[in-house]
């Protein structure tokens, strides 16, 4: 053996030494890659947390942005004549006429009201001529005003307002928006159609009355008993039917003239079903009824007689909530929410008005007549059988109905036996075919189909 050969280092330990020398440099890569993935973990997370920053802010300043500029905001609303003044102010209107709304919108904090989107909630059946809605900025103490013109064109008790007010941020991210409170009401009156040249009652009026005219009842003339009320006379209690029937018992005498009459309208949602399937649009016969009992009001008001109101529908304040306030919200429809909460009328309250005469009475049925609505409960023959002990009996009960049915004669033949004078007015649709009338003979009735109807009852007794 060689010297040289003798100083070659063994195969075995080639083999360790390259094996070293291979686990040296994949432990050199290994680290340079642990190297390169944290650095590039160190950049990623700092952009990730640069991006949820950014991100953060932008939706703060979207959300601060409009609540901020919702603050401060006043609002204020006038009803005026059209081409009249603000003071001269007016919420009740005869069917045609129109009303000015005006509108004033004010920034009263310091900073500006960015990106305000407003619109004026008006009622269907009131028509808008002009501007209920628009896009503007106000700059501090800044004033928004606006005015639109209503053209009524059905009777009835319209809203106008509230005023709907959004803002929103740059992005469109968030919007708010803001009901104000204020709301204004007007009263649009029903039409009157003047009753030919009918006499007013107590000489030959719209229903015949054969009675002598005098103001004092007729003690010859005896009609019957009830019960006891307070304030009546001794002089009127019938002692034996008292001692028949353990109560007290008052005579009853048969008025000598009639001084008035008595509108008894039917309202309830059974009579009128076409009416009652939608509230936008009101039923061409439904109005009528309406018309007719305003028309025959106005005859005799004007006459200087007494005129009473009694219905089974319902006044059209009850669909609006007395608590609403208004309020600032996130969506449109929570705005919108408790504006709607009482759409319908769900409680049974008759309308009733006491008999009266003169100017005042005259508003006040105008009034009760155009907010008149239909309502559930009792049909009007049940309010008539329930309310009898309580009718006035100088009155005239003239019945304003669609139907002559539902027990509709058995209630006005015990009104006759009761002695009041009774008439029907007859509303019915064109072109519809005459019912068997199933009232008693003595009871008048008197078919309206149109105006010119109307025109020809006040002279349909002469």
């Amino acid at each position: 053996m060689t010297a040289t050969a003798a100083a070659d280092p063994p195969a075995g330990e080639v083999r360790r030494e390259i094996r070293n020398l291979r686990r040296r440099q994949a432990l050199r890569w290994g680290l340079t890659a642990a190297a390169i993935a944290l650095l590039l973990s160190f950049f990623s997370a700092g952009f990730f947390l640069y991006a949820a920053v950014v991100a953060l802010v932008t939706l703060g300043l979207a959300a601060l942005l409009p609540a901020a500029s919702l603050l401060g905001l006043e609002v204020r609303r006038s009803l005026g004549r059209y081409e009249m003044e603000i003071s001269e102010t007016a919420e009740t209107l005869e069917l045609g006429e129109s009303i000015e709304s005006r509108l004033m919108l004010r920034n009263r904090k310091p900073l500006p009201a960015l990106w305000l989107f407003w619109r004026d909630e008006v009622e269907p059946g009131l028509d808008v001529e002009g501007a209920a809605c628009g896009f503007e900025t106000l700059g501090s103490e800044g004033i928004l005003r606006s005015a639109c013109v209503l053209h009524t064109t059905r009777r009835g008790l319209f809203r106008i307002g509230p005023a709907v007010i959004e803002a929103s941020d740059p992005f469109g991210l968030v919007r708010r928006f803001r009901v104000d409170p204020e709301v204004r009401f007007i009263t649009v009156l029903p039409r009157v159609v003047p009753l030919g040249q009918g006499q007013p009652l107590g000489h030959r009026p719209v229903h015949e009355v054969p009675r002598r005219r005098s103001l004092f009842e007729d003690p010859s003339r005896f009609l019957g008993l009830r019960d006891y009320q307070p304030g009546d006379s001794l002089r009127r209690i019938h002692w034996r039917a008292t001692a028949r029937s353990g109560r007290l018992q008052v005579k009853l005498y048969e008025p000598a003239v009639l001084q008035g009459i008595l509108l008894a309208v039917e309202m309830g949602k059974a009579a009128w079903p076409v009416a009652s399937g939608g509230e936008a649009e009101s039923d061409p016969t439904l109005e009528l009824a309406v018309t007719a009992a305003a028309s025959i009001a106005d005859l005799v008001l004007g006459a200087g007689q007494s005129v009473a109101l009694l219905s089974n529908g319902g006044d059209a304040a009850e669909r609006y909530p007395a608590d609403w306030t208004g309020g600032s919200f996130r969506r449109l429809e929570d705005a919108l929410e408790d504006l709607g909460t009482r759409r319908r009328i769900s409680a049974f309250r008759p309308v009733e008005l006491a008999p009266g005469r003169g100017r005042r009475q005259r508003e006040q049925l105008g009034n009760a007549l155009a907010r008149l609505a239909l309502a559930p409960g009792l049909s009007l023959p049940e309010l008539l059988d329930s309310e009898l002990p309580r009718l006035p009996r100088s009155l005239v009960v003239l019945v304003v109905t669609p139907s002559l049915g539902g027990g509709l004669g058995v209630v006005l033949s015990g009104l006759r036996r009761s002695g009041f004078e009774t008439g029907v007015v007859w509303i019915q649709k064109p072109g519809q075919d005459a019912e068997a009338p199933d009232l008693p003979p003595s009871v008048p009735i008197y078919p309206v189909r149109d105006d010119s109807d109307l025109e020809n009852l006040g002279v349909a007794a002469l």
